[in-house]
């Protein structure tokens, strides 16, 4: 997963982590630290970082498989995007929002 993947997941998702895990994560994505520096920063284990680190991703990734919010605001951009009417675009988007209801 590359940095820009895990911010979306982290900016969608990351109310759902403990302040702890929010904490590390902010300094791993956000601030783009080593493990090594969040290590120093926080006075853990440098272990400690990389369980936190991995295990939150592993969660956010969970919750996007099971909530799929990025995944509905993929698709609504898109549509916007490629609708040539207002009438199309509303006709995609009520699709849509009748294929999420669905499942």
């Amino acid at each position: 997963m590359n940095n820009i993947e895990a911010n979306d997941l982290l900016d969608a998702y990351g109310s759902l982590l403990t302040a702890r895990q929010q904490e590390i994560m902010d300094l791993y994505v956000k601030e783009d630290l080593s493990y090594g520096e969040i290590s120093e920063e926080l006075e853990i284990s440098r272990a400690a970082v990389m369980d936190a680190v991995h295990k939150s991703l592993k969660l956010l990734q969970k919750y996007e498989k099971n909530i799929k919010f990025l995944q509905f605001k993929t698709d609504i951009y898109s549509i916007m995007n490629t609708s040539m009417t207002l009438e199309q675009c509303k006709r995609s988007l009520s699709e849509l929002l009748d294929l999420t209801q669905e499942e």
